[in-house]
Order: structure tokens, then sequence, then C-alpha cells
């Protein structure tokens, strides 16, 4: 089987048609003829498609029960676990002409240890205009963005938080694009709240509530659940910072739709909450 036709069978599962696959990159025409074995593509353009449909060149090579995973899978879950030393260890590993993948990394390193990892205003630049040019972003390009909005200035924020609204308003949006956009968009929030800007965190809700990206209550769990562990800790100003901010997203959870087990589940960690105020065993 040619790369091509191997390319073909993978844009067919996950349903994509040749326009939607090609996009801005390459024309249909030239699509189908590289998909068909009567011409070949320019390297720059494959691998951009490769970037559009969510693949790794590893998709494409013979597999072996020792090749390495794909690139977002390792990522996905070293960042899921916010295993720092496994995130820059994939780093390590990278050409340096995979450029935007090395930008995530960096953006993921500096957002779980900054400490540690440093974040370049060139690199924030770089994922701000590699954002802001690219009509539809892929799944790696949706992570950067997730990664920018826990570090971008807070006078971009809003900017690349409708960007990433009108990510999430096309048909048939997968869910994981969704759910990455439900993270960006509490993370947004979450920072508007440190700042005082609560009307700017009123208005991200606006944004959630008009690009439909469904039931943010899972997000919000969680979200309020580090706050609960804020209050528990011994540092007295992490404390109050953790009841000021679970008091904010407890407001803002009565904007959004939230799941039915939130009328149970809200209550029960408030009254974890109200045990440490009182000095009580949770």
């Amino acid at each position: 089987m040619t790369i091509g036709e191997q390319f073909k069978r993978l844009r067919k599962e996950r349903r994509l048609t040749l326009k939607e696959a090609a996009g801005d990159i390459v024309s249909v025409s030239s699509l189908s003829k590289f998909e068909n074995g009567t011409s070949q593509l320019a390297a720059d353009r494959f691998f951009l498609l490769l970037d559009r449909l969510n693949l790794d060149w590893d998709a494409f090579t013979p597999s072996r029960s020792d090749a390495p995973l794909p690139f977002l899978h390792r990522y996905l879950v070293a960042a899921q676990q916010a295993d720092v030393q496994a995130l820059a260890g994939i780093l390590r590993q990278l050409p340096l002409a995979n450029t935007n993948q090395r930008l995530l990394l960096h953006l993921t390193l500096h957002n779980h240890a900054p400490e540690r990892f440093s974040v370049l205003a060139r690199e924030r630049k770089q994922a701000w205009s590699l954002l802001t040019h690219t009509t539809e972003w892929s799944l790696l390009l949706r992570l950067i963005a997730l990664q920018l909005t826990g570090i971008i200035a807070m006078k971009d924020l809003e900017g690349l938080v409708k960007a990433f609204a009108n990510q999430v308003q096309t048909p048939n949006t997968p869910q994981d694009h969704l759910n990455l956009a439900n993270r960006a968009f509490l993370t947004a929030s979450l920072r508007y709240i440190a700042a005082g800007q609560l009307d700017s965190a009123q208005e991200t809700l606006a944004l959630i509530r008009q690009a439909t990206v469904g039931d943010m209550g899972v997000e919000f769990q969680i979200a309020c659940t580090k706050r609960l562990v804020m209050i528990y800790s011994p540092d007295k100003s992490m404390a109050v910072r953790g009841w000021q901010e679970l008091a904010q997203l407890k407001a803002l959870l009565n904007e959004v739709a939230a799941p039915d087990w939130t009328a149970s589940w809200l209550p029960a960690l408030e009254a974890l909450a109200e045990a440490k105020r009182c000095g009580k065993e949770a």
C-alpha cells in the first residue's frame, strides 16, 4: 500500500471528504491524485496535512512491537499526569524541525513547572501568530491554545478565548476538541477571578454559551475540588485564596449547563470546606 493509499484510508476512517482534508493546504485535485498514486506531494504540504488530520508520521511506518507511540499519544498521557520528567524526555527526543510540537512542550513544561522551565517572549508571540494565522486549528494547535491560555498577557486573553470559541462552533466538532475548549474557557475564568476581573469572567461564560461546547460540569468539578485542596492548605494565604475562588466558581457554575449530579455533589464539597473552617475532621 502506498503512502497516498494509507492517507486515504485514514482520511475515510475520520469521515472527512477530500475537500475537508485538503483545506487551504493543497487543492482537492492534487490530494486526489496523491491518494490514487498518480502524483506526489511536497514534504511540507504532506506534513501539514498530517497535522490537519491529527496524524503522526508513525502511522505510515511499519508497525513493530517496540516502535515508539505517536507524539500526541505520549504527550497527552504525560500532560494528563503532569509528568514533567516525561514531558522533558519527549522534548529531548524531538527533532529541531518539529517546531510546533516543541512549542507545545515548552508551554506545557512552563505551566507545570514555571520555576524550572521558562518561556521566551518570542515563543509566546510565535504561538499567538500560529493560532491567529491558521483558519482551522488541528488538535495540536488546540493544545497549544490551551497552554497559551494560562500564560498569555491578560490584555490578549480575551482575543484568545474568542478565537477558541470560533473554532468549536463548526458542526461535528470532535468531543475531545470540545473538552479542550472547556478547559481553556475555565482557565481563562480562573485567571480573571484571580485578577479580580469578574466582568471578564462573566463575558467568558457568555462565549461558552454561544459556542455551545457542551456540559462544563466536570471541568468545574475538577476546578472546585482543587480549590478545596487549597482551603485545606497549611498556608493561610493559600487557604484564603481557595475560599475566594471557590465562592466565585460556585457563582459561575450556576450560569452554565451543569449536570444533575452537581445538585448533590456541590453541597458535599461545601460541607467539606465548612468542616475545615470549623476546625472539624473532614
